[in-house]
């Protein structure tokens, strides 16, 4: 018979025995750290001739994850991913970390413990470090809050308002994969909840997780691309704009249209789909240019360079060429694999959104 895990109640411990015990979770390494958690702010060394870089991003259990499908430790690892994608966004390498939570009563010290695994996880992986934050109750399901600072020299960060008339548009990775990723767990999801006896059919389930095991990653645990940041640097590319997938390659390549005052055209056969995804929008009847186009939550990086710089981006797979900036700001087409040209529209997530 298996043994029954025992779990502790936060309230059993409160708010500062919770710190205390996340605290000793936490590995700092880093030599800009005068002080981290402990006091009533963090202190960090200001570096010479680098800018400070800070974004933030909220979590809200039901609207940005399910833990029916996700364990917590993967939730805390997509939390820090999805900011220190901002940060890489910008050309820059993130840093330091502020993590806030708003915890509802269903959860206990164990699931907070298992939250903290993931994102030690990711800021190991990263080399950035957790600094501080609070915690407070929530009247409705867990709420995760991290700011992230990080830092680059004034010349070397790129915004979304510098692409100029004939920069070529350029994406990292593949794109489509994570939306097609969370279709599939909601499917199946659905699937249980929905089976006379639930237990009979986890192990179709399993299978279909298991055939879609790439898709499932990149929805659950994504990846910052620090790696195309670090080339950048490496091969002395000078993106002249950039911004990092989150809302759709269409909505955010708009946020550059609009930024920089420019048109643009895409070429549909250079847009970078996985096998996976293909084979995925068959079983949803989804046009996988569309999951492309809109899906959302790739975390891969969207930025344009000057088309002098064309046989660096050729130079490796990672990245791919897929149209190029125009000067009619509300020409914003792609050019089909046929020929026909289609307007792009505006659509893409928005969390206000009605419908």
């Amino acid at each position: 018979m298996e043994e029954k895990k025992t779990t502790t109640k936060i309230s059993e411990i409160g708010e500062f025995g919770l710190i205390n015990k996340l605290k000793k979770t936490i590995d700092v390494n880093n030599n800009l750290i005068i002080k981290g958690i402990g006091d009533d702010s963090a202190v960090i060394k200001s570096q010479k001739d680098q800018e400070i870089l800070m974004s933030t991003d909220i979590l809200i259990e039901g609207i940005h994850f399910d833990t029916t499908y996700m364990s917590l430790s993967h939730v805390g690892y997509k939390s820090i991913i999805v900011n220190l994608s901002d940060i890489c966004a910008m050309n820059a390498m993130p840093s330091q970390i502020i993590i806030s939570l708003g915890i509802p009563n269903k959860y206990n010290v164990e699931d907070i413990e298992a939250l903290y695994e993931g994102i030690n996880k990711a800021a190991r992986n990263y080399h950035v470090n957790v600094v501080g934050g609070d915690i407070s109750g929530s009247y409705t399901g867990l709420i995760i809050n991290v700011s992230v600072v990080g830092f680059q020299k004034k010349r070397n960060i790129v915004y979304r308002d510098g692409a100029k008339k004939g920069d070529l548009i350029v994406v990292s990775g593949d794109l489509g994969s994570s939306y097609l990723g969370l279709k599939i767990l909601q499917r199946e999801k659905m699937v249980l909840s929905e089976h006379k006896i639930p237990k009979f059919a986890i192990k179709d389930v399993e299978m279909k997780l298991k055939e879609y095991k790439y898709l499932i990653e990149r929805q659950i645990k994504p990846e910052a691309k620090v790696e195309i940041v670090n080339y950048f640097k490496t091969n002395n590319i000078n993106p002249t704009s950039m911004i990092d997938i989150s809302d759709g390659l269409c909505s955010d390549l708009n946020h550059i249209s609009n930024a920089s005052g420019l048109g643009y055209k895409i070429m549909e056969s250079k847009i970078p789909i996985h096998q996976q995804t293909k084979n995925a929008s068959l079983d949803f009847n989804i046009d996988y240019i569309f999951a492309a186009l809109y899906g959302g939550e790739d975390y891969e990086l969207l930025f344009t360079i000057p088309p002098q710089q064309r046989d660096l981006i050729d130079a490796t797979k990672k990245m791919s060429i897929i149209g190029e900036l125009t000067e009619e700001t509300e020409k914003r087409i792609m050019i089909g694999v046929n020929g026909e040209v289609t307007s792009i529209d505006k659509r893409g997530w928005d969390h206000f959104k009605l419908s």
